[in-house]
């Protein structure tokens, strides 16, 4: 079941399934929100780099459903991991602000979920940062504990938390 104000026609795809044009234009649209939603420090590279293939790398996209205006689809959240065997290491998820607090994340991070289970991964983990609890909240409804705190991880006076969701 979706959740109340999901946006209509949500589609999760991965930026390997396009060509190049294609990518980064997505990639280019993701740099925007990334700008508009993290600090400089911490804003993620999203270039072309990311589209050529690094085996490992994964870049995953939402959009929702095209306006009639003929305008392109709005880019609703973004995730990057980095596989490394039976582990992904989850590096950025995002949901562009109009869209927050609708089910998109959790739709997002249910979607990441069952790919790595299905290539065999043994378990996700990620860091975030302690003071953003609505990240925090929604990595713990998708089941990943709290496993480690380190102070100044992220800045001076910015603890990072290490969370771990085992896929078997």
């Amino acid at each position: 079941m979706e959740a109340k104000g999901m946006p209509e026609g949500l589609s999760i795809s991965d930026i390997h399934s396009l060509g190049q044009k294609e990518a980064l234009d997505i990639l280019a649209r993701i740099a925007r929100v990334e700008k508009k939603t993290f600090p400089s420090n911490e804003a993620f590279d999203f270039s072309a780099d990311l589209w050529r293939k690094k085996p490992n790398t994964r870049v995953l996209y939402a959009t929702g459903a095209s306006p009639s205006t003929g305008a392109p689809s709005p880019l609703v959240a973004y995730a990057v991991y980095v596989r490394q065997k039976g582990a992904a290491l989850l590096h950025k998820v995002c949901v562009a602000e109009p869209f927050r607090r609708r089910g998109v994340g959790q739709k997002l991070m249910d979607h990441i979920r069952q790919r790595l289970q299905r290539e065999g991964c043994q378990y996700i983990q990620l860091w975030v940062d302690k003071a953003r609890e609505p990240a925090r909240a929604l990595y713990a409804r998708c089941g990943f504990e709290e496993r480690e705190e380190i102070d100044n991880y992220y800045a001076p006076g910015r603890t990072g938390i290490r969370m771990v969701l085992n896929l078997e």
